[in-house]
């Protein structure tokens, strides 16, 4: 069995430090316009009611639902409105579901901007948003602070994502089962949006350059996954390919229908997903079924890459944000907690500048642009917006196991730390 270099691998401690953590409009403070509102109405910006207007561009609908991100956005500014909001002001948010497309991303994106007078972006995660609005926001002076889902997300002045990224999640993925897990073959299944596919084979491609003999372990790779899709005939190739373990790149419901899968069709083997799995209910959903051997003796069990803290730190800050998503009943996910950590840099680094003029778009992209990084406590590196021409603040991500009912870090990490990442090669956009 080959070796990673480890060397161009460095570790650094989890801190957790301050509160934060998951398709549709319920479980918000209220519903409004093309998406929902929270907080105090005003007539846009910081003027009107004094409130501060922002919006969010989710994929919700079209195969890979990342609506719980509005949850997680809409719960932390609930909290920071209860104790008086940002300098003042209070936050309303506004949200559509961009269904994936490209028409629906510009369409939402110049409605919120142009009539609803929001003067940022805060939680957007789409699979097309970074895409179809890169022009626009850079043109409007909007700020944008979300999940990025792809490499031009990382690569713009006025984007700015929370989340260590898909990539940097695979190469995580992939380190830690060639050199823990140990598959003999690897039938990875990942999701069938096109704008992903060329980046996930420019990364294998480089991984498999820079690591001889990982190649040999891959030997089905398909893009045959999202949320609508039986996994049933998947998970039976796999078998029939004799693949002891399948990679994922997909959201947690969708992970627990492979599951179920996998012991219909009788497959014998590991699951390992990015951190679009994590989820505090798959655990109980999947019962027995989600412990190591559930599926039969060559199950090691069900890993996920964790690019934010676990839900289940003892941290009282992590409490904090756990206790109000049980207010706000907001799930406890990937996506959610995205939300929740996307608000808290952008109130963070508004609360840095007094004195920002919080009534114009541009106003509130000088004032993160001038942030100092934050100790968030839910990623690997401090998190900031700041004035770069492109902003991948993440530096890091986790492998997860669930044992005895709950997500536990793996085993072979050091516990409580991320495996931070080397610079991503370059990747089409």
């Amino acid at each position: 069995m080959f070796t990673l270099n480890r060397r161009n691998f460095q570790r650094r401690p989890w801190q957790l430090t301050v509160a934060g953590l998951s398709v549709l409009c319920l479980g918000l403070a209220a519903c409004a316009s093309s998406g929902g509102s929270g907080g105090s109405g005003g007539s846009g910006g910081s003027g009107g009611s004094g409130t501060i207007k922002v919006g969010q561009i989710t994929t919700i609908s079209g195969g890979y639902p990342f609506g719980d991100t509005v949850k997680g956005t809409q719960s932390y500014f609930n909290m920071i409105n209860k104790h008086g909001g940002v300098n003042g002001h209070k936050i309303s948010l506004v949200y559509g579901d961009d269904k994936g497309t490209p028409s629906q991303a510009a369409t939402l994106a110049r409605q919120f901007v142009l009539q609803d007078h929001v003067v940022a972006m805060v939680g957007n995660t789409s699979l097309i948003d970074c895409i179809t609005n890169k022009g626009f926001y850079q043109a409007e002076h909007i700020a944008v602070i979300g999940g990025g889902t792809q490499p031009l997300c990382f690569n713009q002045p006025n984007w700015d994502p929370v989340n260590a990224g898909p990539y940097v999640g695979h190469e995580v993925m992939w380190d830690y089962t060639f050199n823990q897990l140990h598959p003999k073959s690897v039938c990875e299944i990942e999701q069938n949006d096109p704008s992903s596919i060329a980046p996930y084979n420019a990364e294998r491609a480089w991984w498999e350059k820079n690591h001889p003999g990982v190649k040999s372990l891959f030997t089905e790779i398909t893009y045959t996954n999202d949320a609508t899709v039986n996994p049933t005939p998947a998970v039976a190739a796999a078998k029939s390919k004799g693949c002891d373990t399948i990679e994922l790149s997909t959201v947690a419901p969708n992970l627990v229908a492979f599951v179920k899968a996998a012991k219909s069709v009788g497959w014998d083997g590991t699951f390992t997903c990015l951190g679009s799995c994590y989820d505090a209910s798959v655990p109980a959903t999947l019962g027995a079924l989600a412990e190591p051997g559930g599926l039969g003796p060559k199950d090691k069990g069900i890993f996920v890459g964790a690019e934010l803290a676990a839900i289940t730190s003892p941290n009282p800050n992590v409490k904090q944000m756990v206790s109000q998503f049980k207010i706000d009943g907001t799930p406890a996910n990937f996506w959610s907690e995205i939300g929740w950590v996307s608000a808290m840099v952008f109130v963070k680094g508004l609360e840095q500048d007094k004195h920002a003029n919080l009534s114009t778009a541009q106003g509130v992209l000088s004032a993160l642009k001038a942030m100092k990084p934050i100790n968030t406590g839910f990623a690997a590196t401090p998190l900031t917006f700041g004035p770069g021409s492109a902003h991948s603040p993440n530096r890091g991500s986790q492998e997860l196991l669930i044992q005895h009912g709950q997500w536990v870090i793996a085993p072979h990490q050091n516990a409580g730390t991320f495996m931070k990442e080397p610079p991503l090669p370059p990747l089409p956009g």
